[in-house]
């Protein structure tokens, strides 16, 4: 009996902090203006609210996943590997796109051109760095994760 209403209370809190982070996370990503920016690019600004609603949408899921941890056994191996590395594509052009517009909105890249006086070269600039990232990821994925 005491089981079931902990874990009502479980679920009560994760639904509470999952709300509370989308809603925050959106805000930002507002603020940011990075949706406005890709929906412009990709010549689909109709269906912004759709994109707002699958963010936070995917937020509440990842926050239920962190809190219940998710068992693939049950699907051929094939398809869970597909899917994980599925979720870890698109999580990963999703981290790359906000990094690239928080870089565009503090305007760091111009700030750090002058600083350093680049004047030739900056596109090796931008690929150093997003080859740096890459394998800097990597290394934390199978160096440093436990197994």
């Amino acid at each position: 009996m005491w089981e079931i209403i902990a874990d009502g209370i479980l679920l009560w809190i994760a639904l509470a902090a999952g709300f509370a982070t989308a809603g925050g996370f959106i805000a930002f990503i507002s603020l940011v203006g990075i949706l406005p920016r890709l929906a412009a690019i990709t010549k689909t600004a109709r269906h912004i609210p759709f994109y707002e609603n699958c963010l936070a949408a995917g937020l509440i899921l990842m926050n239920f996943v962190s809190l219940y941890p998710v068992d693939f056994s049950w699907l051929p191996k094939l398809f869970s590997l597909i899917f994980i590395h599925g979720i870890g594509l698109f999580t990963g052009i999703f981290v790359g796109c906000l990094a690239g517009a928080l870089a565009e909105v503090i305007n760091i890249i111009p700030i750090l051109s002058r600083r350093i006086r680049l004047r030739k070269g900056f596109p090796l600039f931008i690929k150093a760095a997003a080859v740096g990232k890459c394998i800097g990821s990597l290394m934390q994925f199978y160096l440093f994760s436990q197994k």
